[in-house]
């Protein structure tokens, strides 16, 4: 259910799906959702969105196993261009579909969206804080490039063409790479 409601945020956002989209979706029995989550659709939310935080910031992690920081910074743009483009442009990022759509009766969701951009920012600042960047111009790095991302993708999916996001790519290494040189 919380991948289901996971791929319904990408899609639709958040307003526009409903418990009903999500037992749909996963194929779940209708008490079941209302068993796992008793809170309703913000606890739903809130579920999906650690889920969806956590699956990238593992993504994250093996990439800086395997490489350097431009290899994560390529890794954290290609992976949101290549699953917007096998959507046919339909399903962007899971968070800024909920982000978007907040009001403010939904703080725990907005709490649990500035943690999510919180732990990509910090696994990003880490990567960057290892290659010689001090720690306030990692911080800084790392919200550029969470913000040029999620710009790109949002571009991307409106134009429904990946060339934002190529474009900001490009842009991102370049003004990285330049940082971290010093």
């Amino acid at each position: 259910m919380v991948r289901a409601a996971v791929e319904l945020f990408r899609e639709r956002g958040y307003a526009a799906t409903s418990f009903h989209d999500v037992i749909e979706r996963s194929g779940a029995p209708r008490g079941s959702i209302y068993h796992h989550f008793p809170e309703g659709k913000q606890q739903l939310a809130r579920e999906a969105i650690h889920w969806y935080a956590e699956r990238t910031i593992r993504a994250l992690d093996r990439a800086v196993a395997a490489g350097s920081a431009l290899d994560v910074l390529d890794l954290f743009v290609a992976a949101s261009r290549d699953s917007l483009v096998a959507s046919d442009f339909t399903a962007g990022c899971a968070i800024a579909g909920v982000t978007l759509d907040l009001g403010i009766a939904e703080e725990p969701i907005r709490t649990s969206v500035a943690v999510a951009f919180e732990r990509w920012r910090d696994a990003l600042a880490d990567v960057f804080g290892r290659e010689g960047a001090t720690p306030a111009q990692a911080r800084r790095l790392a919200h550029f490039v969470v913000a040029a991302a999620e710009g790109a993708l949002l571009l991307a999916r409106a134009q429904r063409d990946a060339q934002p996001i190529d474009d900001v790519a490009v842009e991102l290494r370049t003004h990285v790479r330049a940082a971290l040189a010093g």
